[in-house]
């Protein structure tokens, strides 16, 4: 058994960035599919296979906890990082409601009625089109995103490329996602699918000091 369920590991768990992506389709397709995921999951302290079951079909941003990973459901994937890693994290999550760990730079968050001062440093959005938690973390490569005001999706690479982003301030960028989607390159520009339109009914506005 422990030889199968590594065969099994090795053919759906991809590291990235210290983490393991699983295909959540390939989770889907195994059978009998709680035995699967028990097996595969408890050993990072996740015993409660239903759980794992329930997350597959959840809402992406979603995820399960235990004492030492979390298990994030992204829109494809699940994805399993350790936690209490030595070192600042990579990664920070931000609920909808209550409190939020200490954060790397100062965001703040704020309900408005109308869109009011505008500028790099603040971002509208209708929040009825987040999936929270939010998840605040660095570039990779590879990440795209549709710049308000441009026409179609742009790689983040080639606009700090286009913008003359240095190395140092590209490696200081922070991200701000809603599941697999960048929502704002923090300080710089926002993503235009996620603006407030006619239909807005709630408007979130945060804003990161200059």
């Amino acid at each position: 058994m422990e030889n199968h369920l590594g065969e099994i590991v090795e053919r759906l768990f991809e590291e990235r960035e210290g983490a393991q992506w699983i295909r959540i389709s390939e989770l889907q397709a195994l059978h009998p599919r709680k035995a699967y995921l028990y097996g595969l999951f408890q050993g990072y302290g996740f015993r409660e296979a239903g759980e794992v079951e329930r997350l597959l079909g959840a809402m992406s941003g979603k995820f399960l906890l235990s004492k030492g990973h979390r298990l994030l459901r992204d829109r494809e994937h699940l994805i399993l990082s350790p936690l209490g890693k030595e070192g600042p994290s990579k990664e920070y999550l931000i609920p909808e409601s209550g409190p939020i760990a200490p954060l790397p730079i100062a965001l703040e968050w704020e309900e408005v009625e109308n869109m009011g001062e505008t500028g790099r440093h603040i971002l509208y959005v209708d929040k009825e089109k987040l999936n929270f938690p939010l998840l605040l973390r660095k570039w990779e490569n590879g990440d795209y995103f549709y710049p308000f005001g441009m026409q179609g999706r742009k790689k983040l690479a080639k606009f700090f490329k286009d913008g003359k982003v240095d190395r140092d301030n590209k490696e200081k960028q922070w991200l701000l996602c809603s599941g697999e989607d960048i929502l704002w390159v923090v300080g710089r520009r926002a993503d235009q699918r996620f603006g407030v339109d006619g239909s807005t009914r709630h408007i979130l506005k945060i804003t990161v000091p200059l």
